[in-house]
């Protein structure tokens, strides 16, 4: 009798293999879930960096403007990056010497640390809108490059801040655009 009742609250105290395949199971959903969610994050967190200095640089050519009258043509072209070097998957200073680098500190733009991405940021006056952003891109979801559609003509001063960088080194350029004109902040490749 002893031993049955052994038996039985040892039953009762033990998982069955069914209970330990669900539990098993429901781990691994988790885990799953977990990934998804920890991806989508890190290409989030990716994207972040360009997004915070377009709008310190954006900042840094309003409050320009309103002491000169003009935004400041920083890089003379597109893809004149600032710091310099190869866009790829390495960090760079983004403190540096020369006649660039002094033409970004009177914007006053300044980072935590070292940066992924290049950035050019250029100016003009009146109509002549003739920047023209890095080529290769698709421009998804609109009908041309972003600056050549005729709502974004200025009348008067304008200036137009293009990223690009190379986070996971495979070649493809992440893209990030804007311009005096522009509410948002245009990208193409963010994931890449």
């Amino acid at each position: 009798m002893r031993s049955t009742q052994r038996q039985r609250n040892a039953a009762r105290r033990a998982f069955t293999l069914v209970e330990l395949l669900v539990v098993v199971a429901m781990v691994g959903v988790l885990a799953a879930l977990g990934m998804v969610g920890y991806r989508k994050y890190m290409n989030a967190a990716g994207i972040a960096e360009p997004k915070a200095v377009i709008q310190g640089i954006r900042g840094g050519q309003e409050s320009y403007k309103a002491e000169m009258l003009v935004y400041l043509d920083v890089s003379g072209s597109l893809d004149n990056w600032y710091p310099a070097g190869t866009l790829n998957d390495q960090k760079r200073a983004w403190a540096g010497s020369g006649a660039l680098a002094d033409s970004w500190r009177l914007l006053n733009v300044t980072t935590d640390g070292a940066v992924r991405f290049g950035y050019a940021s250029v100016a003009g006056v009146g109509t002549n809108f003739t920047a023209t952003p890095n080529a290769g891109f698709t421009w998804h979801g609109l009908s041309g490059p972003p600056l050549a559609e005729a709502h974004y003509a200025p009348n008067g001063p304008w200036y137009i801040i293009q990223a690009a960088g190379d986070r996971d080194a495979d070649g493809t350029l992440a893209l990030l655009l804007t311009a005096s004109t522009m509410s948002g902040i245009y990208w193409e490749n963010d994931t890449e």
